[in-house]
């Protein structure tokens, strides 16, 4: 059943990348990064896009080695056994009890405009319908639709920028005197830019041949962190009108050429993106979970192998978790460290099972590097979310 359903190919998956790795970060994190530390951000996304770009290719390899639904965990398992692959799964499972809810918080401020009398937690929700609703059609469909839709949206982005760049007559450049913990909470932060590489390997099983994940990975890193550099540079010296007395607006980018039609671009640019980033995740992590056997419920599958068991367990956990935020237990930037923290305690485990598993040369060297930078930056972490993973770590290397 599963070789019946390997129907993405290279641009197919591209699709289902692009979109979302762009998703809600590449909406949320520029400006907010310029309003917090101006144009030291470039620096920031100089670092986060290099290393970004090598996170894909090693986590790329990995999903070659060791196709299937469990992804990456598959390939821990072989290197580091059994009780790290679960770790690694809990880690991930656990980064997304937070990360599509700052998604769908990221999606209802954009569409609230249109939407008065709503709040941001019911849109969300609604948003969230609209996301499980798509998870449920076949795989290939969805890799069509968002390649469609994630090609527009960067040539929107693409367009807007170089246009900013060309009416641009100051280049300068001012380094702010900014604490250390702040670079670390801006790492942080921009680490959510290259979320998403590690959930690749959960549609291995999805494609035609091998070929095609290594292709798709490295033509959408591309077109990733060129739009993610056209964006920062016109963002921190482009001309605008209300730069110094207001916080920079994303709408301001494509204003120039838009005109009057921005609000709604913007706006629908923003919902397309963090479905698309939803799609990526909740699929992904719903393959993963339903791969883990963890009960005959979660291992349910759909005719098409759409994983629906662990898909309605995540559902559930995002309700709970959106009524935490209709509480004001939990805030926007709260579920953005919360997931990232998780994330990068994932993706240190991923790796190490690719320091393990590859043989010497520039990927497994890459590899140590990035291993040695993703743990100083988790030291930036929530401290609870320190606690967490510390606590998940020797509660699996005690377990028999």
């Amino acid at each position: 059943m599963i070789q019946t359903n390997k129907k993405l190919n290279t641009f197919t998956l591209s699709g289902l990348i692009i979109g979302p790795i762009l998703g809600s970060g590449v909406i949320l994190l520029p400006p907010l990064l310029y309003n917090m530390i101006g144009t030291y951000s470039l620096i920031i996304w100089a670092v986060i896009l290099s290393l970004g770009f090598i996170f894909a290719l090693v986590f790329g390899k990995l999903a070659i080695i060791y196709p299937g639904d469990g992804g990456v965990s598959l390939a821990t398992k072989e290197a580091l056994g059994k009780k790290y692959q679960l770790l690694t799964s809990f880690y991930l499972i656990c980064a997304v009890f937070f990360g599509p809810v700052a998604v769908l918080l990221i999606a209802a401020q954009f569409i609230k405009p249109f939407f008065p009398n709503e709040s941001i937690v019911n849109l969300g929700f609604y948003v969230y319908i609209i996301t499980y609703i798509l998870l449920l059609l076949k795989i290939d469909f969805i890799g069509k639709l968002m390649l469609f839709v994630s090609s527009a949206i960067t040539l929107i982005f693409f367009i807007s920028s170089i246009n900013i760049l060309l009416n641009t007559t100051n280049f300068t450049f001012v380094i702010p005197s900014l604490e250390l913990s702040q670079i670390g909470y801006s790492f942080i932060l921009a680490f959510w830019a290259i979320v998403g590489w590690e959930v690749i390997g959960n549609y291995s099983n999805e494609v035609k041949e091998t070929k095609t994940l290594t292709n798709a990975v490295i033509f959408s890193a591309i077109i990733v962190s060129t739009v993610y550099i056209l964006m920062c540079l016109s963002i921190s010296f482009g001309d605008f009108p209300n730069k110094t007395s207001e916080k920079f607006k994303l709408l301001w980018l494509i204003e120039p050429l838009f005109k009057s039609y921005s609000n709604v671009i913007i706006s629908s640019i923003s919902l397309v993106l963090c479905v698309g980033t939803l799609i990526l995740f909740v699929g992904g992590v719903a393959r993963l979970i339903s791969s883990l056997k963890l009960t005959t419920y979660t291992s349910k599958h759909l005719a098409n192998n759409t994983p629906i068991g662990a898909l309605n367990l995540l559902s559930m956990i995002y309700i709970m978790t959106l009524v935490f935020v209709y509480f004001n237990i939990l805030t926007l930037d709260n579920l953005v460290a919360f997931a990232d923290g998780f994330f990068i305690a994932n993706a240190i485990i991923g790796l190490i099972t690719a320091i393990v598993l590859f043989e010497k040369g520039f990927l497994k060297y890459c590899s140590v590097l990035l291993a040695l930078i993703f743990f100083i930056i988790l030291l930036f972490s929530n401290i609870f979310i320190l606690l967490t993973i510390i606590a998940l770590f020797i509660f699996t290397y005690l377990k028999k």
